[in-house]
This record gives structure tokens, C-alpha cells and sequence, in this order.
């Protein structure tokens, strides 16, 4: 699914006062069932490892990225506000949306003339670009740079990006 329109976006100036804009921009909705499938595991993953920390009576800090599936109150067993005590509940209302939103992915941009299959295409193939940064940074040594002069500096990633440019056409070829 796809639509074009304009949306708010609200922001603050450097005196901290608040500004509104309309973007015109287009927003693609997927829906992919082999990402709702990982998607699903990987909530039920960390829904477990919370409920193994909450029976353990884990510290705040330990639950890292599993912390959003549950809501931390200081209260004694009656449900009253304590100081000092602090309660560890599964939020089944998060877990309930996460797992319902599963597999679903919205892709925004402002390039409003292109097909939404482009649009998923060109989202999808991210990764690419990514990994080149990757295999510069660690494997050509693009970072950082030992080099003092500006014409030694410009010639050390022209090389590291053809090198780049070699491997995927090798990659193209192969």
C-alpha cells in the first residue's frame, strides 16, 4: 500500500520554541511473513529472557533491550507506592502490539514519483552500501587515516573506493 501527502513534523528552534512544517512525502506499507515470522520469534526470545530476569529479581540495567516488555514500580505486595522496592510486571499490552505489527515495515520518503516497488527495492538493497563502509573501515584500512597531505589523503580512499567498486563488480560477475 502507498500514499502521497503532506505530514506534520514538529521541532524546536535554538530558543526552544516549537515549529510545525508539512512535508509532502510518500509512505509505503509492506508486509513480508518471513520477517513476521523472525519478528515473532525474537519478541517471544526476549519476552522469556524477561521473565527469567523478573524471577531472579534482576537489576533495571540488566534487561537491556528486553526491558521494553516490562514496566518497573516501586510497590509493596498490596500494590501500594513504597520507596525502596521496586515491582517488575510483563507488559502484555507491548508485547500484544509488537507481535501484531510483526512483519510490517513503512518506508518514508520525499521522492514521490517513484514506483513503491523501486522504493522496496532500493530500501532492501541498503545493506550493500553498509557492508561496503564495513569492509572499508576494517578491511582497506579507510579508517583512520595516518596521512598529512590532502592530495595523500584524497588518493588513500580513491583507492579504497575502487578496490570497493572491483568487489562488487567481481561480486556482479560471479
Amino acid at each position: 500500500k502507498e500514499c502521497i501527502d503532506e505530514f506534520p513534523y514538529t521541532y524546536k528552534d535554538e530558543n526552544g520554541k516549537k515549529h510545525t512544517v508539512r512535508l509532502k512525502e510518500k509512505r509505503v506499507a509492506t508486509y513480508n511473513p518471513k520477517l513476521a515470522e523472525k519478528k515473532k520469534y525474537e519478541i517471544n526470545k526476549m519476552v522469556e529472557k524477561a521473565k527469567i530476569l523478573k524471577t531472579c529479581q534482576a537489576k533495571k540495567s540488566e534487561f537491556g533491550e528486553c526491558s521494553k516488555y516490562v514496566t518497573f514500580s516501586c510497590a509493596d505486595k498490596k500494590g501500594n507506592a513504597t520507596d525502596g522496592k521496586v515491582r517488575v510486571d510483563i507488559n502484555r499490552d507491548a508485547i500484544d502490539k509488537d507481535l501484531m505489527l510483526a512483519g510490517y515495515n513503512l518506508l518514508v520518503t520525499s521522492e514521490i514519483r517513484m514506483k513503491a516497488e523501486d522504493i522496496y527495492s532500493t530500501y532492501h538493497n541498503l545493506w550493500r552500501i553498509e557492508e561496503s563502509f564495513k569492509v572499508m573501515k576494517s578491511y582497506l584500512d579507510a579508517r583512520p587515516v595516518y596521512l598529512q597531505k590532502t592530495e595523500s589523503i584524497h588518493g588513500h580512499f580513491l583507492i579504497c573506493y575502487l578496490a570497493i567498486l572491483l568487489i562488487r563488480l567481481l561480486q556482479f560477475k560471479v
